[in-house]
């Protein structure tokens, strides 16, 4: 029954209802207390950061609790994370409590968020969640450097126009122009607005849609939305990113 419970709560904030929503997930957890993605649910449906925060924090606790043994030994194949599906609403947690953690500007919140998105990176490699389009930009706010370079390269092969061009820009930042130029004339072979974009006078606004055709202007203002300030933030940016040809 709870998990009917737990389904209706889903269908409600998929069509916006967040008050419903919270409501279906309460009942949910009031039969089965250990229902994780009732907490997701309620951490997803709270306008209030802090609630956000704590929903979402048990929702980790208890997949925490129910998985010690196979995050301990993760990534492992004989258990792949998302693929077995029990895990998923622990890998949802985990997932809003990072942008939950990135949302909150009090000291330490953003490093937790990365942490919290790292800790994800490292159990399930594969990402299906896509928390590896979170981090190079949480990172490079963050002047974490080193982490968000290692990171970019071990996913830059991957046919992803803003992956190539988060390599770009910390090969900038490192000084290797070579390979910065390598990486962005690689992103505008799938997206050749990609660098017009970051050239505007101002950023462009975030999309409210979560899906963008790939090749699209749509695309390279998504992410020109994300890292426009940082390279702007570069000595001699625009300049160098003059070089390749504006649409």
């Amino acid at each position: 029954m709870w998990q009917d419970l737990e389904d209706t709560a889903w269908d409600h904030m998929q069509a916006g209802n967040t008050t419903q929503a919270a409501i279906a997930a309460r009942l949910a957890i009031a039969a089965e207390p250990n229902a994780i993605d009732c907490y997701v649910i309620l951490a997803q449906a709270s306008d209030i950061l802090g609630q956000k925060q704590a929903y979402a924090r048990e929702a980790v606790r208890l997949g925490e609790q129910a998985f010690a043994e196979e995050i301990k030994d993760a990534p492992s194949e004989d258990f792949p994370f998302w693929s077995v599906l029990e895990t998923r609403p622990y890998m949802r947690g985990l997932h809003t409590l990072s942008l939950a953690l990135w949302d909150d500007t009090r000291p330490g919140a953003r490093d937790e968020a990365i942490a919290v998105a790292q800790k994800a990176l490292r159990i399930c490699p594969n990402d299906n969640i896509g928390f590896r389009f979170l981090l190079p930009e949480w990172c490079a706010k963050q002047s974490r450097w080193a982490e968000g370079a290692k990171l970019v390269s071990q996913y830059v092969e991957e046919y992803r126009t803003e992956t190539k061009m988060w390599a770009a820009l910390y090969a900038y930042h490192n000084g290797d122009m070579e390979c910065a130029r390598t990486h962005v004339v690689e992103a505008r072979k799938l997206n050749s607005h990609m660098t017009g974009q970051l050239l505007l006078k101002h950023p462009p606004k975030p999309l409210r849609s979560e899906y963008v055709a790939i090749g699209s202007i749509d695309e390279a203002k998504s992410h020109a939305a994300q890292a426009y300030d940082l390279w702007k933030a570069e000595d001699g940016s625009s300049d160098w990113l003059r070089q390749f040809p504006r649409r």
